[in-house]
């Protein structure tokens, strides 16, 4: 029997299903392309997670669909929840959220949502499905054209490429310890940080990825990287100063570097984040004049609701 909530049945997005799928939402574009496009991409994905694309039955006919997709292995995603009677669009998010927190309280996955007004729906039936928010990460811009630090900086820089890949990690390491946003203490170090040099992609350059030195002593680190698929964009992937240097100042000093280092390699736009309880980095933020544009929460489903197993 296919699970059941508020009497509507949520099964996965298979193979023939894919007109009762787009019969949700009717479309003024061509049936038969939409429907092949559907099909080339559930053929694309393969062995995805069947829970990727919900449909909600109520009876025989499909009464809504929700689109969503595993971001990895424990975080997901809703992009899309549609109804076919407009009035009805709560009842079939409840039953999909109720779904989806059963699956994901068993499983151990986090849904990740926007804190904006089009994610409005989302938000509210995940709360009422038994998620409760397990973090919030603010998001920042910046406007980095022709950017200079305002601030003095007393540091010198060595590259990753002048290092070499050891040092690096070693130091990245040490900035790390104690930073409660960025717990490696179970982590492989090294396997951090091809992770991060994976993430970079094509974009990744060993002569961006710095340490601060002031003498011979390593205060910090920052890893400025341009987008690989978004261009005259980028970020800094971490700023950390070491424990015996905080406390002075120095993030700031670092950030900015960071910032001055993209704009002097062409990049125009800065987007940032952290944890909202990362309160050093909220306001080395502040200081350096980022603007807040948005915040995403992290949602676990912690509660049962009715219909879940024991």
């Amino acid at each position: 029997m296919p699970p059941a909530t508020n009497n509507l049945s949520i099964l996965p997005l298979e193979r023939g299903r894919e007109t009762l799928w787009l019969g949700v939402a009717p479309s003024d574009g061509d049936p038969a392309k939409r429907l092949n496009e559907l099909t080339e991409t559930l053929a694309r994905e393969g062995d995805r997670d069947p829970r990727s694309r919900l449909i909600a039955f109520e009876g025989e006919a499909a009464a809504g669909r929700l689109d969503g997709v595993f971001l990895n292995p424990t975080l997901y995603f809703i992009r899309q929840i549609l109804a076919t009677d407009g009035a009805a669009t709560e009842r079939i998010a409840d039953a999909f959220a109720s779904f989806l927190s059963a699956e994901f309280r068993r499983d151990g996955i986090a849904v990740l949502a926007w804190d904006k007004p089009e994610a409005a729906l989302i938000n509210r039936c995940l709360r009422r499905s038994g998620f409760v928010v397990d973090k919030e990460k603010a998001f920042v811009e910046k406007d980095v054209s022709g950017y200079r630090s305002p601030h003095e900086d007393p540091f010198a820089y060595r590259a990753l490429s002048e290092l070499g890949e050891d040092r690096f990690i070693e130091l990245l390491t040490e900035a790390a310890a104690g930073d409660p946003f960025e717990d490696v203490s179970e982590r492989d170090p090294r396997d951090e940080f091809r992770e991060l040099v994976e993430y970079a992609g094509s974009a990744f350059d060993a002569t961006w990825w710095r340490v601060a030195f002031t003498e011979e002593s390593p205060v910090g680190v920052v890893l400025p990287q341009e987008f690989a698929d978004r261009e005259h964009e980028g970020t800094l992937f971490y700023v950390g100063v070491l424990p015996e240097f905080r406390g002075r100042g120095f993030g700031t000093i670092l950030h900015a570097s960071g910032l001055a280092y993209l704009a002097d390699r062409g990049v125009t736009k800065y987007v940032g984040s952290t944890d909202t309880r990362n309160h050093p980095m909220m306001r080395v933020f502040d200081r350096n004049e980022c603007v807040r544009t948005g915040t995403q929460l992290f949602y676990k489903a912690l509660r049962k609701t009715e219909g879940d197993g024991p």
